[in-house]
């Protein structure tokens, strides 16, 4: 049964064409029901007083639908009002609704642990973690045989089979910690809300509160020696190594400028002469910037000119950067290192054998971005076969010896955490504050001495 009302298709038609933007076109037969005109197009809409007494105004269909459609949807409206509806709010609602569903509906689908690594926490992880990729690889390494499961089915069975499988395979508990502990973090981040109307992916991390097994007796010989080991990296250099070092460095830049010189000689003379440079190759400043400063390799590699901010007023000059490993969205540590005289020069010379003011420091000469992150550890080793240096001596010892010497010297551990983007100096104070037999004999004597007029017991020798 058609719906009666006033306004045709030909009087809706004629009133777009003919009317301002915002008039209305009234039904004369039912209350509140009009047609206005819109920028683009127009509307069908009703007014009507809601159920606590309040004017609304609400628009119940396209512009596009036929004007008896839209009288029967206001009549509807109407109808719902007598029966204590308000349809503009029951609209609202379902609309909620509806996108709730729509949300877990997707929430569902990234459910699944290989779905959720690939479309959400890969970008976040890129996107706010300088050393996300590194992690993101740890992950899918290590636990790829689980992204076909659905997060909130993953049991402690499945991460105790994969522990037991990798120690196994000979590889070291600290390694698995690190590599669990990244899987971990990303269960825990997908329990987390994005944002205010989106609902969490994953209720409760499954795995929350499992840990993995204590070390067996084997084992923890084994990391007491590994502890050891990385204990003596921390020792302070000796002058011996360091002139070692020096020697390897030296022979190296003599090299390479001998095979520059033998290239040019032999029909390679657009090559750029390098005998007369004090650096003759990237790696030698890098070295030398890596021992004054004590920063990480991956850090020296992203290090820019622009870092380097001169105080015109005390003629001093500061190193300024956030470590990449600690650089994240909102809350990076800054590096603020007092630039002096030694490392002045090797930052001037470089500068000035380079030609470059901008930029990064060591910069590839094909791309100029960042020289590969490894690169340094072939150079390394050529230089300690030159210099005689122990072939086990990691180049990342240099910033061991940095906060070794540091800490030698009485520098307080804050200040020589903040040198070293270190957020506190917990991590310093575990491993390096060590003090020789004699030091610590010396600080204990006398001790408990105050207890006695002539600083002996009665019975003791």
């Amino acid at each position: 049964m058609a719906v009666n009302t006033s306004i045709t298709t030909a009087e809706r038609d004629k009133f777009l064409k003919n009317s301002d933007v915002r008039k209305k076109l009234r039904c004369n037969k039912i209350s509140g029901f009009f047609f206005i005109k819109l920028k683009k197009g127009g509307a069908w809409r009703l007014r009507y007083t809601d159920l606590l007494g309040k004017q609304r105004e609400a628009t119940i269909a396209d512009g596009g639908v036929k004007p008896q459609e839209a009288a029967t949807i206001a009549l509807d409206w109407r109808v719902k009002l007598k029966d204590g509806i308000d349809p503009l709010n029951e609209l609202e609602r379902l609309k909620v609704e509806r996108k709730q569903q729509e949300q877990l509906s997707a929430a569902k689908t990234y459910l699944n642990t290989g779905k959720f690594y690939e479309s959400i926490y890969t970008p976040y992880k890129l996107e706010n973690y300088a050393d996300g990729k590194g992690t993101l690889q740890n992950i899918s390494r290590n636990f790829a045989h689980l992204f076909s499961r659905d997060m909130d089915m993953i049991t402690e069975d499945d991460i105790e089979a994969w522990y037991k499988k990798r120690i196994k395979k000979g590889l070291k508990r600290s390694t698995l910690v690190r590599d669990y502990g990244a899987f971990k973090a990303m269960l825990n981040y997908a329990t987390k809300r994005k944002r205010k109307q989106t609902p969490s992916v994953l209720k409760v991390n499954p795995i929350k509160d499992y840990f993995l097994p204590n070390l067996t007796n084997s084992q923890r010989e084994q990391a007491e020696e590994l502890a050891s080991k990385l204990q003596s990296k921390r020792d302070i250099f000796s002058n011996e190594l360091k002139q070692q070092i020096q020697n390897g460095l030296d022979l190296y830049a003599e090299q390479v400028k001998q095979k520059r010189a033998a290239s040019r000689a032999h029909g390679k003379g657009h090559l750029s002469d390098l005998q007369n440079l004090t650096f003759p190759h990237w790696f030698i400043p890098f070295c030398h910037i890596a021992r004054l400063t004590g920063a990480r390799p991956s850090d020296i590699y992203t290090l820019k000119w622009e870092d380097l901010s001169f105080n015109r007023f005390n003629n001093t000059t500061t190193l300024i950067f956030i470590p990449s490993k600690t650089k994240k969205a909102n809350s990076s540590q800054r590096v603020v290192f007092p630039v002096g005289d030694e490392l002045k020069a090797v930052l001037d010379t470089w500068r000035s054998e380079q030609g470059n003011s901008t930029g990064y420091i060591f910069k590839s000469e094909r791309t100029s971005k960042p020289i590969e992150r490894k690169a340094h550890l072939t150079h390394w080793k050529q230089v300690k076969a030159l210099g005689g240096v122990n072939t086990e001596l990691d180049f990342y010892s240099f910033r061991h010896n940095f906060i070794s010497e540091l800490c030698a010297r009485g520098v307080p551990v804050l200040t020589i955490a903040k040198l070293v983007g270190h957020k506190d100096g917990s991590m310093i104070a575990a491993n390096y504050l060590r003090h020789d037999e004699e030091n610590t004999l010396a600080m204990l004597e006398g001790v408990g001495g105050i207890y006695s007029n002539d600083n002996k017991i009665k019975g003791v020798i």
